[in-house]
């Protein structure tokens, strides 16, 4: 009689360890956090628009953090790496010159820190006619002679 008890017993007491340990994950994999660099960019004498001397942009890829942060140890004459990827409409709430809100912002964490770039992603995205050009027909951005100025905190 003992023994036909026991087998229930213990198989309830399995059931119910099984299930108490099976919890909810408390402890999620954290979101990686968001940090924003500040870019220089189309030099006013190229059209005499002071906004356009530098930009911001959003990435949580530490590969690119990385890059950035190297790139911020040497001297601005020695950079030699560029944003280049996929840009989109509006400012993103952070894109900004000063006062100034660009019309446009490098998708988070869709582009990355290059060397080379074809020339057709080459120049200035600062007027509308020019954003629908690498928005809409080029999907892609990377001027040149864009180096990392500096981290900056959530503008």
């Amino acid at each position: 009689m003992k023994k036909s008890i026991l087998k229930p017993c213990i198989f309830v007491l399995t059931i119910i360890i099984m299930l108490s340990s099976c919890s909810k994950d408390n402890n999620p994999t954290p979101e990686l956090s968001k940090r924003y660099f500040r870019f220089n960019s189309c030099p006013e004498g190229n059209h005499g628009n002071w906004q356009d001397s530098s930009f911001i942009a959003a990435t949580s890829d530490p590969k690119v953090i990385k890059q950035c942060l190297d790139q911020l140890q040497l001297p601005l004459e020695e950079r030699t790496l560029f944003p280049l990827g996929k840009i989109d409409h509006g400012y993103a709430g952070y894109n900004t010159n000063g006062t100034h809100a660009f019309s446009w912002h490098f998708v988070e964490d869709s582009w990355e820190m290059v060397e080379l770039g074809i020339e057709i992603y080459d120049g200035c995205a600062y007027s509308d006619a020019e954003l629908t050009n690498y928005v809409d027909n080029l999907g892609s951005y990377g001027g040149w002679g864009n180096r990392v100025l500096e981290e900056i905190d959530n503008p």
